[in-house]
């Protein structure tokens, strides 16, 4: 854990906006210096081959880093430091992640402000390429304030409650996890985005005991139902029992970017490999196939968070579970005594500046042992607790839950001889296809590298 000793907590903006203007200085400096020492060179490549056309993004992306750098400096100067003050200190998982944060924002300006608490693992992987950083986000929680006034300013009372599974902060090295806190206000102007490293430990049962007589204030909470993410699911309650609809395109956002990644990918392939088609034509063609394909799979998993839906009823009888995908229904039914449990679990993660979403989905764990998705698109772990208890709740008080039949939790159907046989073999070629390529094309090309050679020993 970071040795922090103060319950106040600064953030890294300072530090921030002097990375950013260091990387724009460094990005601008080397591509209009390409630009100019190429001159006539790169329009020529250009003719050459469209692929290069892909390389004039470098000066947009240029100028997008300059004006995030003067976003983040003009929100340093007019925000300031903005500590946070923890109580109690440290956090605790299993316990208490309380505080609060005084800022200069009138009222007025700030109807609300989202709060997102994330647990990450990162670690770094040393490759050929140099060292590489991988962040993941283990857990988030989200909450919507309405801010407090307080001396001409806002502030922000929360309190958040990290499960006691979870992993504490810890010291950095190429394998840790870490704490952050990200509060996010849309303001006239500028908005307050600002990200904080949390130190919150592992305590025993007596520090326990003595944080759970801190009555921890909060602002007022602005529910789920009330902000935009309580849009998903939309609930109905009906004399048959209670319905959890999750419309079509609910994941839009995430269903935009994997298809523009695919078309990416595709005109960039189109674009490249046709260069390379005279030479090692079926070297390139398999590269070319391999790349369409991940395109296509992007593609396809892009429309398919469009156009499915899912409805879940739950009654006193059990739950009904049906799912529109292109059109088709799926439509599975379980009953109430056949249900041990609802379970929440992470199901996806986005990131976007400094603001991480993380996403749950709710799956119905049957005595048999089946997990079923009867939930997702979720945000914050909060929100998911809500919608499970609001399911329990619907399959009535009469309902017990089932015991697991753990001795066939594990079953698994032998695959038959044969088929083993030749997936094994199909794996095997697929793994040496672009080898095996590579050869062949050496092979056609072994008349013209004679002819090449014979030139010079006749």
């Amino acid at each position: 854990m970071t040795n922090i000793t103060s319950n106040q907590i600064f953030s890294q903006s300072a530090k921030q906006y002097w990375q950013y203007w260091l990387f724009a200085i460094f990005w601008n400096a080397i591509t209009w210096y390409a630009i100019i020492m190429g001159g006539d060179n790169i329009l020529k490549a250009f003719e050459v081959n469209p692929v290069f056309y892909f390389f004039a993004l470098f000066p947009l992306i240029g100028l997008w880093i300059i004006i995030s750098a003067t976003k983040e400096t003009l929100a340093w100067y007019k925000f300031g430091t903005t500590p946070i003050t923890l109580n109690p200190f440290p956090a605790q998982v299993g316990g208490l992640c309380a505080g609060y944060i005084d800022l200069p924002i009138l009222a007025q300006n700030a109807p609300q402000a989202i709060l997102s608490l994330n647990c990450i693992h990162r670690s770094i992987h040393q490759g050929m390429d140099g060292d590489s950083m991988h962040e993941e986000v283990l857990w988030q929680d989200r909450i919507t304030l309405k801010p407090d006034n307080y001396r001409k300013s806002i502030r922000l009372n929360f309190a958040f409650k990290p499960p006691a599974d979870l992993p504490a902060s810890e010291e950095k090295s190429d394998n840790y996890h870490l704490w952050k806190l990200n509060i996010h206000i849309v303001l006239p102007g500028i908005n307050y985005d600002r990200v904080f490293e949390l130190p919150i430990i592992t305590a025993d049962q007596h520090t326990l005991s003595k944080s759970s007589r801190i009555q921890a204030k909060t602002s007022t909470l602005i529910e789920h139902q009330n902000t935009q993410i309580g849009s998903i699911p939309k609930i109905t309650k009906t004399t048959t029992g209670t319905e959890f609809y999750y419309g079509y395109g609910r994941a839009k956002t995430m269903a935009f970017t994997l298809m523009l990644c695919s078309a990416f990918f595709a005109i960039f392939a189109y674009f490249f490999f046709s260069g390379f088609s005279d030479f090692l034509p079926t070297t390139t063609s398999l590269m070319a196939i391999y790349v369409y394909l991940i395109a296509l799979a992007l593609f396809l998993a892009g429309v398919f968070l469009i156009t499915n839906s899912l409805t879940t009823k739950i009654n006193l009888m059990g739950v009904s579970k049906q799912q529109r995908i292109f059109g088709f229904l799926l439509e599975e039914k379980i009953a109430a005594k056949d249900i041990v449990d609802i379970i929440s679990e992470k199901n996806g993660s986005s990131t976007y500046g400094k603001t991480t979403k993380v996403w749950f989905c709710l799956k119905l764990l049957t005595r048999e042992g089946k997990n079923i998705e009867i939930g997702d698109s979720l945000e914050g772990q909060s929100y998911a607790d809500k919608i499970r208890q609001e399911m329990l709740s619907a399959l009535g008080l009469s309902w017990q839950a089932a015991a697991l039949e753990t001795q066939n939790t594990n079953k698994k159907h032998p695959i038959p001889t044969w088929l083993g046989f030749w997936l094994r073999l199909v794996g095997k070629l697929l793994s040496y296809a672009f080898f095996i390529a590579f050869i062949y094309d050496t092979y056609l090309l072994l008349p013209e590298a004679s002819e090449f050679i014979s030139k010079f020993f006749p």
